[in-house]
């Protein structure tokens, strides 16, 4: 039985008394969305949830476990927090560029952005993957006092965790990527509750939409975040994420080795143990991609300040995408500070990233069973359907 307690707690967080359900504009001008029960309906038991960790905290009947999030209580509550910032649920591409960057896309590959480079850290902090630039821009936004805190994935390949780094060491012992979904999220709900602002945060594209989703107001009017909670988002380049079945694969090919490093180029998935290295074949961990991944459309974080890949060339550099005014003047700070080496992006290696990113998004219209604006497909305007179409036949001939 609910006690008193947990009874205002949840009115606080979930944003008051039941409703009809539906869609309603507030005084405020945001919109309530529907609640917990639709988003275990339409996202959690259709496996769609990419365990960004944003629910984790808005509601204090939703829990994580590792990679996985749970509504552990019907908190029975028609309107709430968790629907409404879930990247999932109802995201709309056009309103998002709108939103972020103000206009609408003209290239339907990678989205809006100002430049494309290649782009390396002077000094690599140990473990750091390629050219290491995430934690060197991360780490120089922190000195700097552009951002208060960052939000990371630390831990190791085996065991990684949310982490909110207060110091530039603490950003330094995150380096190097790992390749399951990692709730994140989750410390920025804790972080807002202790008064946090300017935070930056490292994300996949689902964590970067369910953010923007955050700052967009898809909030009860009872529940409000500061304007300025969020600092800096920085992007990485995510065409799937695994699941945490992985680790006992990996345990079981490398006979308990500890895994100093992990990586997956084109020729395939590879560790890096103690004793030597290991290579799979794409095959062999397909079977660990998390299904919401085959309804993702964005590989390549649009909605970030700034988004980060490798090169899929040369392993010391990484692709460096600037969409916003404020990544532009961090990756400039960079540079004037001889913390990052920034070169030009090579002509022949854009139709390339291109079509990658193209490819990802045609497969996810291709699905038999997609729904677009629902349940895990974003919606899409027929006037970018078109256009994308256009782009992708272009690369394609």
């Amino acid at each position: 039985m609910i006690n008193n307690i947990d009874r205002l707690i949840k009115e606080i967080i979930c944003g008051g008394a039941k409703s009809s359900g539906k869609t309603e504009k507030t005084d405020r001008g945001s919109v309530c969305m529907p609640g917990q029960e639709l988003l275990v309906k339409e996202i959690m038991d259709r496996g769609l949830c990419s365990s960004c960790g944003m629910c984790v905290g808005l509601c204090p009947y939703i829990k994580t476990a590792g990679d996985r999030v749970r509504a552990i209580y019907p908190c029975g509550i028609e309107e709430g927090a968790c629907y409404g910032v879930c990247p999932k649920t109802s995201l709309d591409i056009s309103e998002m560029d709108m939103f972020v960057h103000g206009r609408e896309r003209e290239d339907h590959a990678l989205g809006i952005y100002s430049g494309i480079y290649y782009a390396r850290a002077t000094a690599r902090a140990d473990g750091a993957q390629y050219g290491g630039i995430t934690t060197a821009l991360i780490g120089l936004a922190l000195r700097e006092g552009l951002i208060s805190s960052a939000i990371l994935t630390g831990g190791d390949i085996m065991n990684p965790r949310p982490v909110l780094a207060a110091t530039p060491g603490e950003v330094n012992s995150c380096a190097g990527s790992k390749y399951t979904g990692v709730p994140t999220l989750l410390e920025l709900n804790r972080a807002a509750g202790r008064g946090l602002t300017g935070i930056g945060l490292v994300g996949r594209p689902c964590q970067v939409a369910a953010v923007r989703k955050l700052q967009r107001g898809k909030l009860p009017p009872e529940r409000t975040y500061s304007d300025r909670l969020v600092g800096l988002m920085l992007g990485l380049f995510c065409f799937w994420s695994l699941s945490s079945e992985l680790y006992g694969f990996l345990a079981r090919e490398t006979k308990g080795e500890e895994i100093i490093k992990m990586d997956i180029p084109l020729e395939g998935p590879g560790v890096l143990t103690k004793t030597g290295s290991r290579r799979w074949r794409v095959d062999e961990i397909r079977p660990f991609i998390n299904k919401s991944c085959n309804y993702c459309f964005d590989s390549t974080s649009e909605w970030a300040d700034l988004s980060v890949g490798s090169t899929e060339q040369d392993p010391g550099w990484n692709t460096l995408l600037v969409r916003s005014g404020q990544g532009r003047d961090l990756v400039e700070l960079a540079a004037d500070r001889g913390v990052l080496e920034i070169k030009d992006y090579p002509a022949g290696r854009l139709p390339v990233l291109r079509k990658a990113a193209l490819n990802k998004k045609m497969r996810v219209l291709a699905l038999a069973e997609k729904e677009p604006g629902n349940g895990g497909c974003p919606a899409i305007p027929d006037k970018y359907l078109r256009e994308m179409n256009v782009q992708w036949g272009g690369i394609n001939r």
